[in-house]
């Protein structure tokens, strides 16, 4: 009775390293904020976009389910969670750079040397790559998150224009080709 109480205290802590890992993007404010000129007291942080990115997603879920569409609720969220994560270790990289680099390896590789359960990992791997309807959805509320920052940073007289065209036209993409029609936000 001994071994199996010590296994069953083992196997349900929480991750250490995971939530270690996530804490990491607590504080670190979108790069492209910053470039845009809004100042660090009120740059959006990783972690804030991800929780407004987890909003918008509880927001297309009846959407998706009216347009027909099977999916993976839990698996949606879980992938906007966690999908910026690694970029608590190589940072929320510029789009300057993004565009220079190949940014998928870079990811690929800080993500191999976080440690992260197994789970997570392929998680990771399947928003990534873009293919599953989960996927397709934890992007689009990823790309609206932003999109709806833009907005509030242009309401502040920020220069936003270049991402909150881009994220519009992109979002409106990718809703198009869910079968969802994308109000403005």
């Amino acid at each position: 009775m001994k071994v199996f109480n010590e296994h069953a205290r083992h196997s349900n802590r929480v991750s250490k390293v995971l939530v270690d890992e996530g804490m990491r993007v607590l504080w670190l404010a979108r790069t492209g904020w910053m470039q845009s000129g809004i100042p660090a007291a009120i740059s959006e942080t990783v972690a804030q976009h991800t929780f407004i990115a987890s909003l918008i997603a509880l927001d297309l879920f009846p959407k998706m389910r009216a347009s027909g569409k099977a999916f993976n609720e839990a698996k949606v969220l879980k992938m906007i969670v966690v999908h910026d994560i690694h970029e608590g270790l190589c940072g929320d990289l510029p789009k300057w750079a993004s565009e220079r680099i190949n940014k998928r390896v870079l990811e690929e590789e800080a993500i191999s040397n976080m440690n992260l359960p197994e789970e997570i990992k392929m998680i990771l791997k399947e928003y990534s790559l873009m293919k599953s309807d989960e996927a397709k959805i934890a992007r689009l509320a990823d790309l609206m998150a932003t999109w709806r920052m833009a907005i509030y940073y242009k309401q502040l007289g920020y220069d936003v224009d270049d991402i909150l065209k881009s994220s519009q036209v992109e979002s409106m993409k990718l809703a198009k080709e869910l079968g969802l029609v994308v109000e403005d936000l």
